[in-house]
C-alpha cells in the first residue's frame, strides 16, 4: 500500500504534501506536526493489513 501523499491538520484545516509535516517522536509515539499551527496528531503511514 502506499502512503498518502496529501495530509490535513484537524485542528487548523492546513493541507499540504505529506513531506511538508514534520514527524517526531513523543513518549514512544509517532506524531505528525502541523507547520502551520503546531498542532500534534497521529497519522496511519503503514497500515497493518490482515
Amino acid at each position: 500500500m502506499i502512503p498518502p501523499f496529501l495530509r490535513r491538520c484537524p485542528d487548523c484545516g492546513k493541507t499540504g504534501l505529506a513531506r511538508s509535516f514534520e514527524t517526531v517522536q513523543t513518549d514512544g509515539e509517532r506524531l505528525v506536526e502541523c507547520p502551520r499551527c503546531g498542532h500534534r496528531f497521529p497519522v496511519v503511514d503503514r497500515p497493518t493489513l490482515n
